[in-house]
């Protein structure tokens, strides 16, 4: 309890300290008028009030047409309540400026000292909650008569906000960590850790993305907290500020025949220059954020728009402005970073294979070591950039389709053309090569597993778009693509209507979510889970946005406490999803079998791909291991087919134990089964006639081929189906664990899938154990399975 109680009081001391060193301020940087014919119009603002010296320093620029002794009616919103309301004398307070106020331009800049009871009037709150959401009305009344003469409007910030530079690398870092060890997992094969580790690892990054393409609606107002959230994330969307990039952009707008916006370079000289002479289209942004618009419906019913004075900045806009982007560079930012970490993936696999090259040519690793990445490689590569798009899709739509609105220039608007073409392009390919093939195996082997998991160049190229579901629900990932572009379409091309835009959004969330909870389709239970997770918070924060919409209308109150909702809800949810990938991580790198701690795929894929798992990767190399496959082979058989497994078991023991005692024949190659069937042939050409006496060649023969027959199409014991045949039968179950290098449904060099179908023959002759049938091994596919169904696996019937 001592030690407890020492805890609490270190705490308690520091975070006083934290207080006493975090300077309170209150400040404001845009003042805008709230009432039509307004008298006083505002065109430069910035205000800043020490409540520890009583403070006031501003700088006003502003035009007036009063000539009179005025008084200020003033009130004080905050997350839209009424908190301070009060009358103050201009002349009162000792502002000469403002007593009396005379017609034309003003422009001050000064300090003044608020009186004590003012200060105590501001609760304490207002100096450390961050992205405070509070607002002060100045209504101004001439005070002989009492008319309203303006109205003016000032939203304040306390220098504190959840928009923190560690908390944009903190989400960065670690969702790419979760892919970049999914991609080492996968060098070894497509194992149960390195699939589950994506799924999720994607996932993330999804959820991300969609964070931020839900802020990027052109709603009426967004509250300060859900905003900074957001903008914790932009980096998912490639806005992502570097600021000699911004001067390039900038440069290369203005050189293509654009006109760049200036907010970030105007000097204050300069602006008010420019505004004196009512020249604003190039000037410094006053409403640097959205907390200027509609705070307190039931005293403030108006909507901001952009005019002479003030540039509203909503939607994208918004989302790069606080990202400190100039408007006219958000495309080429986000093009740029999408292309530059794309060329970044490249040389780091590139790179990868050299070094590994480098090692086995000097002998000091293993030439075994890795020989899936370094065999596939070219197919790894390609697959790792179909990946890549599939995650850009959202990114490179939405940017593409809005550039289209806004036309920053010519050259952006062929860039934004070929990138929309390209993105949409490669998916649209990739799946529709997903979907014929599943089909062909369908239509050949009953199970679409046996091409997607048992071809490996179809894995490796295009796994990206079906290896997060089940392997009979392969399609689900056209219904993923074609929402997440539906919603791309939504978002880029209505930046002017977000009502609209918020509707449709949460139908499309709202609709999405139920099919995913009804068709339950990624790989195993807690990914499903996980995702419903995901699906759920996505279709709230939509909900929102309806709110933030002002589609129905509500008080101010509703839509700053739905702000709170929103930053607590995904800022809880994201610690939560980061801390489980840091557990996979951990789990991965602390772990000597990883495909224990996930959950197993709910279907057969294990049956049909070559190396199933991180700890299988020894038995890549076939000179060395072909023992080993052998077992490898009995359980994947045992795990695949419940029925008769035993018994199956117990017959390729009873093959394999009688040739223990010589271990070089235990597993012969092709060479000598094709040197056996050709003895075979030759044997029996040269008896016709009745059964001679075995000779010690024949005999020989029978210890090498291990007593199994072959048998002919018509069931005749020794004559082989075609005497002139080149390819040798598969006696065993590991024969179909073929390398890499020999012939499947992908064609190496041209790198495509063939859209003919093999035809496997269909010899009766092949020994049958348990229905498994052994087809010749130069058109295996990596293991297929003839009598794989659609069913789960049942794990429970294993040893």
């Amino acid at each position: 309890m001592k030690t407890i109680s020492k805890v609490l009081i270190l705490l308690t001391w520091f975070w006083q300290m934290a207080g006493v060193m975090g300077k309170r301020s209150l400040s404001a940087t845009s003042l805008v008028t709230c009432m039509d014919n307004s008298q006083i119009s505002p065109t430069y603002f910035n205000v800043t009030f020490n409540p520890d010296d009583r403070s006031l320093k501003y700088s006003i620029d502003l035009t007036t047409e009063i000539n009179a002794k005025v008084e200020a009616f003033v009130q004080v919103y905050a997350y839209g309540f009424l908190i301070i309301e009060k009358n103050v004398d201009m002349c009162s307070l000792g502002w000469k400026q403002f007593c009396p106020i005379y017609p034309g331009t003003m422009q001050v800049e000064s300090i003044e000292y608020i009186s004590e009871e003012y200060v105590k009037e501001i609760p304490g709150i207002a100096y450390t909650v961050p992205d405070i959401d509070a607002v002060v009305k100045v209504i101004v009344k001439d005070q002989s008569d009492g008319k309203q003469l303006s109205c003016m409007q000032a939203s304040f910030t306390n220098g504190k906000t959840v928009e923190q530079t560690g908390a944009k690398w903190a989400t960065a870092v670690i969702a790419g960590l979760g892919l970049l060890i999914a991609a080492v997992l996968s060098t070894f094969g497509n194992s149960t850790a390195a699939t589950n580790i994506s799924a999720n690892s994607v996932s993330l990054f999804l959820y991300f993305q969609s964070v931020v393409v839900v802020s990027m609606q052109n709603v009426e107002r967004v509250p300060p907290i859900a905003s900074a959230w957001a903008e914790n994330l932009a980096w998912s969307m490639g806005l992502i500020r570097v600021k000699f990039m911004q001067e390039i952009f900038r440069w290369y707008v203005q050189s293509t025949g654009g006109s760049p916006t200036l907010y970030f370079t105007g000097t204050t000289s300069q602006i008010l220059v420019q505004r004196a002479l009512n020249h604003l289209r190039d000037v410094h942004e006053f409403a640097s954020n959205n907390r200027i618009v509609n705070y307190a419906k039931r005293s403030l019913d108006f909507s901001l728009q952009s005019n002479s004075n003030l540039i509203v900045l909503r939607g994208i806009k918004r989302i790069g402005y606080n990202s400190h982007i100039e408007p006219t560079s958000i495309v080429a930012t986000g093009f740029t970073f999408f292309v530059f970490f794309g060329y970044l993936l490249v040389i780091i696999l590139i790179f990868t294979k050299q070094i590994l090259d480098l090692l086995i040519r000097f002998k000091k690793i293993n030439p075994n070591r890795l020989s899936h990445f370094r065999s596939s490689f070219r197919l790894i590569l390609k697959g790792s950039l179909l990946r890549y798009l599939y995650i850009g899709f959202t990114q490179l739509v939405i940017l593409s389709l809005w550039e289209f609105t806004q036309n920053d220039s010519p050259a952006l608007i062929v860039l934004a053309v070929i990138l929309l073409i390209l993105v949409l392009g490669v998916v649209v390919y990739s799946y529709w090569r997903v979907v014929k093939l599943a089909s062909l195996s369908i239509k050949e082997y009953n199970n679409p597993a046996a091409v997607l998991y048992g071809d490996s160049k179809v894995l490796n190229k295009y796994g990206f778009c079906y290896t997060m579901f089940q392997a009979e629900k392969y399609w689900f990932g056209i219904v993923l693509i074609g929402y997440n572009l539906l919603k791309a379409i939504f978002i880029g091309l209505c930046q002017y209507s977000g009502k609209v835009s918020a509707l449709v959004i949460f139908i499309l969330d709202l609709a999405y979510t139920i099919y995913l909870i009804i068709q339950a389709p990624y790989l195993n239970k807690p990914t499903n889970i996980l995702n419903y997770l995901i699906s759920v918070v996505v279709t709230v924060n939509s909900f929102l946005f309806l709110f933030f919409s002002d589609l129905f209308g509500q008080p101010a109150p509703v839509s700053s406490i739905m702000g709170w909702v929103f930053f607590i809800l995904n800022a809880a949810f994201s610690f939560c999803l980061l801390m489980m990938i840091i557990a996979f991580i951990t789990f991965i790198l602390i772990s000597k079998n990883p495909d224990a701690r996930f959950a197993p795929a709910r279907d057969d894929r294990t049956s049909f791909q070559r190396m199933s798992s991180v700890k299988h990767r020894s038995y890549n190399n076939k000179q060395d291991n072909q023992g080993a496959n052998e077992l490898l082979a009995l359980g994947l058989a045992a795990q695949d087919h419940s029925n008769n497994w035993e018994s199956e078991m117990y017959k390729l023991n009873n093959i394999s134990s009688s040739s223990n005692d010589q271990k070089n024949h235990l597993t012969p190659s092709l060479e000598q089964e094709k040197f056996e069937v050709n003895e075979i042939n030759s044997s029996e050409n040269s008896n016709d006639t009745g059964q001679q006496p075995q000779t010690i060649g024949s005999k020989l023969k029978g210890k090498l081929s291990r007593g199994l027959s072959f048998k002919a199409g018509k069931g005749e014991k020794g004559t082989p189906t075609d005497k002139n045949t080149k390819n040798s039968k598969i006696t065993r179950i590991s024969d179909t664990l073929l390398d890499d290098n020999q012939d499947n449904y992908a064609d190496e060099e041209k790198d495509v899938v063939n859209t003919k179908p093999r035809s496997f023959p269909k010899d009766n002759s092949a020994t049958p154990i348990n229905q498994h049938y052994r087809h010749d091994s130069n058109i295996s596919a990596g293991g297929f399975s003839s009598y794989s169904n659609n069913q789960p696996t049942n794990t429970n019937d294993i040893l």
